[in-house]
């Protein structure tokens, strides 16, 4: 098992796709509450249990799009509608909008997990449960590295908007609460990063495993 993994490098390409694709999911989950409670007017763990309902729903048929499209095609669609869910997520400004926003959310992280051990589990086969260990540590660890990272990012936006550390420090009220949302919003547009850098990974290996597919069929014919 151990073997199967070393010997083929691009293995290494889904650990750190499993890494993006956790952060992708799981950090603005925790973050949602914090982030947009103030700002939409609503609060915010509402969203996750809307979110988590939402992806108990889909799940049951996300095997029919990946039969449709493969794997790797549903994890490009998924980073698509990741991306641009944080990105309205940014932006959101009322209850509707943050409902609007986490669902185009939800629906792109909501298989990332399963879909991403299933592909591993495919291409990997003899690597067994050490390779789905290995995939699930690297989600594990981009929960460890990347909430700090973001608690970090906004502490430092929420310095910025407001000036300065005293200016901050001075801050109250409503001052306050818009300095944080601003920080926030800031903080989900840079996290649209991560799934903009999926799009890339996986449109190469789906445009990839197209390509063999053609020239197997066509071989087939000749």
């Amino acid at each position: 098992m151990v073997g199967e993994v070393f010997r083929r490098p691009s293995f290494f390409i889904w650990f750190g796709a499993m890494f993006l694709t956790a952060a992708s999911e799981l950090a603005p989950g925790q973050w949602i509450d914090v982030a947009l409670s103030n700002r939409v007017g609503m609060r915010g763990i509402l969203l996750l249990v809307y979110v988590n309902a939402l992806m108990f729903v889909f799940r049951h048929f996300a095997g029919r799009l990946a039969n449709k499209i493969s794997n790797p095609g549903l994890l490009w669609v998924s980073s698509l509608l990741a991306a641009i869910g944080l990105f309205m997520l940014s932006q959101a400004q009322t209850p509707v909008t943050a409902v609007l926003a986490s669902t185009v959310w939800g629906l792109g992280v909501c298989v990332m997990w399963p879909t991403m051990l299933a592909s591993v589990a495919e291409r990997y086969p003899r690597g067994g449960s050490w390779a789905m260990g290995l995939v699930g540590s690297a989600g594990a660890l981009a929960s460890f590295f990347v909430l700090p990272l973001l608690g970090a990012m906004f502490d430092k936006a929420k310095i910025e908007f407001a000036g300065g550390p005293e200016a901050f420090a001075q801050l109250a009220g409503a001052a306050k609460l818009a300095v944080e949302d601003a920080a926030a919003s800031v903080s989900f547009q840079r996290l649209a990063i991560l799934p903009v850098i999926l799009l890339l990974v996986f449109g190469f290996i789906w445009l990839r495993e197209r390509g063999k597919s053609r020239a197997v069929l066509a071989g087939e014919a000749a």
